[in-house]
């Protein structure tokens, strides 16, 4: 997105938001095929490309990283409107277990009624928290959520594009709650912008995304709709996945910065975390 488009739509009430892409795609959206576990083009909030393709190709990410099985247990944090979890729904058997929750009533709502409908091992949960980006209209932090699951539970944890919205209490407090539901020497995959040396020379230069507002262990796209983009030092993560007994076990670079990217040549840096 152009840089004057995003701050003029982040400038935007977050009902407007919703509003204007549901207008936008409304003469495709009414001619979709409503048997699809694809949903209305004008409903989806979680990024840019091709539902499916995006989906399959972090599910292939996460097989090759996340030691899967057909039966394991899964935690999509922040599971949006379903993108990632269509792939897991031919994969997993009777006997594994998909667990998602989100923010975003919406988002929720479709996935239990198209996907949880369909295959009772996945359910979706609402867990309404306030964010600049997606929600105002409570004031409920991420800093204090409880996860609502039992201690040692899942086999793999993934979030993708949600610790790029969320403040340090919040992340903190979700890494100690990844670290309390994962199961051990089990993988959690997750997705940031990570400044580092490299990325802070290019992102000025080459980067699709700039951070100016440095406010230390991270840096802000926009210091007005904060969570909109949140940038973390490296050396602040490495230190508190290590202060919460997570162990990052690889990194790959994502391409936002203009460094050149690693295997994967997505957006975000990706971190693969064991559980140790």
């Amino acid at each position: 997105m152009n840089p004057i488009i995003r701050k003029l739509f982040y400038a935007l009430p977050i009902p407007f938001r919703y509003g204007i892409r549901k207008i936008i795609y409304f003469p495709t959206d009414i001619f979709r095929d409503k048997t699809s576990l694809v949903p209305p083009k004008g409903m989806i909030f979680t990024g840019a490309g091709d539902y499916l393709k995006v989906g399959q190709m972090f599910f292939e990410y996460f097989k090759k990283y996340g030691n899967l099985t057909p039966e394991s247990s899964i935690l999509d944090v922040g599971s949006g409107i379903g993108r990632m979890s269509i792939p897991f729904t031919t994969y997993l058997s009777s006997k594994g277990r998909y667990e998602g929750f989100d923010i975003v009533k919406k988002g929720v709502n479709w996935c239990n009624q198209n996907i949880g409908n369909k295959f009772p091992n996945f359910n979706f949960q609402l867990i309404p928290l306030r964010n600049d980006l997606y929600n105002l209209s409570t004031t409920d932090k991420a800093a204090s959520l409880k996860f609502p699951y039992l201690n040692d539970s899942f086999d793999f944890v993934f979030l993708t594009s949600v610790f790029t919205h969320m403040m340090p209490e919040d992340v903190e407090n979700y890494i100690q709650q990844i670290q309390r539901v994962l199961r051990k020497d089990k993988i959690c995959f997750c997705t940031f912008f990570i400044i580092d040396e490299q990325s802070k020379k290019s992102m000025n230069n080459n980067g699709s995304k700039k951070f100016p507002y440095d406010y230390g262990n991270y840096s802000l796209m926009d210091k007005n709709v904060k969570e909109a983009n949140v940038a973390y030092h490296k050396e602040y993560l490495m230190t508190l996945f290590e202060k919460h007994h997570l162990q990052v076990t690889r990194f790959i670079r994502g391409n936002w910065s203009g460094v050149e990217p690693g295997e994967f040549n997505e957006h975000q840096d990706v971190l693969i975390i064991k559980k140790i």
